[in-house]
Formats: structure tokens, sequence, C-alpha cells
């Protein structure tokens, strides 16, 4: 009997093992296959870290208990090694220097989330003292150029208004903004870029009709850096436009079996439109830039992992600040709404990508719980 249990139980562990093996190389093939004719696809990047490790433990599983099995798991883990290393970089941790080297250039990037505090829902950007937070943030790092997504201003509040305030308290006095009026209130939302350098032009790229509903329009702007030019763009691709509905099927795992199906159906669609999206915006842009006279640093909010489709295209050929210089996993966005997403330490979803002749000196993430994004930040410097 103890033979027959062994015996089963190897047999069992193997098949999970293989259909483990095939999800994981599923994932690792995700970046090739287009949304547009694989939509879920999009799922794949979320699930790459975690099948990570359940095929280390079959590896160190067989190892111990049948050791000429491992070779299965290992061959499939050096597979999709590659991918690993967009998620575990592997590199002693250094601390951040705030002193900046004049030979270098210092960029950040940032959804404030229209300046709404993390534990508020309430569209609330009058809240002063929250502004004043995250701008003390931008006084203490000082960078040279700041791309915001999902930035406010507002004229109408005089000296008060976001720009004015950066522009004059904060000497950020080139900008390129692509904002648009919020529901006629003469609030303008957008992305923004502010430079300490000269921006000798800069314009906006507006997303097609056909590439999806609430994509920010991209901004970039072209910046004098010593004696070169260097071309920012600041992208902010379509959202999951998840609101209270969608956390709360999240969260309730008790829910009713009838209201689950439905809720689940709902939660799905709007992903699988997302993930459709990205695709097709993350085309359009990749062309927008193959056509830049500059060198071009590309940084914002993708809304999505590595290992996707999105995050291969609209990264290129260009380096990963955060592979380069950051540690640990990553996790760019918490969930202020979803206690359940709040745990996840795998949502890299914002970036700083920059020209292949460009080092990465030093990154850093920061500002936890200030927005529901955590603040890029990169030292760069021209080889």
């Amino acid at each position: 009997m103890g033979s027959f249990l062994r015996s089963f139980i190897v047999s069992l562990m193997m098949l999970l093992n293989i259909v483990v093996a095939i999800f994981f190389l599923a994932c690792s093939f995700a970046p090739y296959m287009h949304p547009e004719d694989w939509w879920f696809t999009g799922f794949f990047g979320l699930f790459f870290p975690y099948l990570f490790v359940v095929m280390l433990f079959f590896l160190f599983f067989w190892i111990v208990v049948k050791i000429q099995f491992s070779f299965f798991p290992l061959i499939v883990l050096l597979a999709g090694l590659g991918k690993a290393g967009l998620h575990f970089p592997v590199r002693t941790s250094s601390d951040f220097i705030q002193d900046k080297s004049s030979a270098s250039i210092r960029i950040m990037t940032w959804n404030i989330r229209h300046f709404i505090p993390f534990d508020e829902s309430n569209f609330k950007p009058d809240q002063m003292l929250h502004q004043a937070a995250i701008f003390e943030q931008v006084r203490k790092y000082n960078p040279d150029i700041i791309c915001f997504q999902e930035f406010l201003s507002i004229p109408e509040a005089g000296s008060f208004d976001p720009v004015r305030v950066l522009e004059k308290d904060l000497g950020y006095k080139f900008h390129q903004f692509a904002g648009t009026d919020i529901f006629k209130t003469k609030q303008y939302s957008g992305i923004a870029i502010f430079s300490k350098l000269p921006i000798v032009s800069g314009g906006v790229i507006p997303y097609p009709d056909h590439s999806g509903g609430n994509a920010e329009n991209t901004a970039y702007a072209d910046v004098v850096v010593a004696e070169d030019t260097v071309r920012i763009y600041s992208v902010h691709l379509q959202s999951f436009g998840f609101g209270s509905r969608e956390y709360k099927r999240i969260d309730d795992v008790k829910a009713k079996l009838d209201s689950s199906m439905l809720e689940s159906k709902h939660l799905l669609r709007k992903m699988r439109n997302t993930f459709y999206w990205h695709g097709i915006q993350s085309d359009f842009f990749e062309r927008q830039v193959d056509e830049a006279p500059y060198p071009s640093i590309v940084v914002g909010d993708l809304n999505d992992v590595p290992g996707s489709y999105t995050y291969s295209v609209i990264r290129g050929d260009r380096k990963d600040a955060f592979l380069e210089k950051g540690k640990g996993l990553g996790s760019t966005f918490t969930s202020s709404s979803s206690s359940i997403l709040r745990l996840l330490p795998t949502l890299r979803i914002d970036y700083i990508f920059h020209p292949q002749e460009y080092e990465t000196i030093q990154f850093i993430k920061g500002a936890n719980q200030i927005s529901d994004h955590r603040f890029l930040l990169a030292d760069l410097k021209l080889n």
C-alpha cells in the first residue's frame, strides 16, 4: 500500500508539474503574442512571477524525491530564465545619494492621481496639504526633469495652480502639458513634463479614435542636455477602469455563486478589453518613437507588467532603469481600494526606459501611499 501511495503521489505531482510548465512556457512567450489576436496572453504576464516560484518548488521537490525527474523543471526554467530577469533583478543594494553629479541628468516619473490622497476615492483636487506633500518630494530629490501622469492644472487657483507652483516656487521654467478640460470645470487633466533644462520643442500625440477609450494623450519634449538633445516621452496607457464594483468583486471571495459568475465575467471583460487596447496603443506609440529625430527616453505608467507585449514593444531596445540599478520586485502600484491587490508585490507598471548609450547611475522608487503609484527616479549619464 505504501508503494502504491508513493507511486500515486509521484504521478500526481508530475501531472501538476506538466500543467504548470505549460502555463509557465506560455507566459514566457506572451511578449511575442499580440493581444489583438491573443488577448488572454495579457493575463500571463500577471502570473509569471508566481509560476516561476512554483516551478522552483517542483525543481527542489524532484531533487529530493526523484532526482532524475528534476531535469524536466530545470529545462523549463532555463527556457523562461530571460523573462524571469525582468521581474527579479539580482544585485546587492546600495544607498541612493541625493546629491546629483553634474555629469548626469535626474529624471522623475510619477502618476499622482490628480492630487487625490491615497486613502480618498473622491475627486478632491483642492487637497492643498496633499499637493504640498507631493511637491515636497520634488523639492527633496530635485530632479532635472519631471514627468507627471494624471496631472492637474487649475488656472483659476492663481498662485496655487500646480503649474505655477512648479514654475515659480520650484524652478521648473520649461514645461509641456497634454491636458484636457474635465467636464467643463476649467480644470485640466493630463500628462505634464516639467524641466529645469531648456525645452527647445515639444508636442502632444493624441491616440487615434480606434485605439481605445481612456489613454491620456502622450506628451513629448526635446530637452537640451549639455551639448546634446534628447526627446522625453511621458506615456499613460489605458487604465483598467476598475471602480468600487470591480474592487469589491476582487475582495469578496465569499460572494454567492450566481452573482460571482456574473461579476467575474464583467471583471474579465474589462481586463480583456484593456489588454486588447494596450496592444493597439503600444504599436501606435512605438511608430511615433521610430520617427523621433533624437535619442528617446520613454517614461510613464503603462498599466502593464514586465513580460507583457506592451512592455516588450514600448521598451524596444532601450534599457530599463529598474533592471539596471533597482532592487527587489519593484512594485510601483498599490491599490487603495482592494485589500488583495494591495498585497501583491509584483505590480510593476511604471517605468523609465533609456537609450543604450546612456548609463543608469542610480535608481530609486519612493513616496509610498502618497499616490496609488510610487514615483521612480533615475540618474542617467551619457557614456
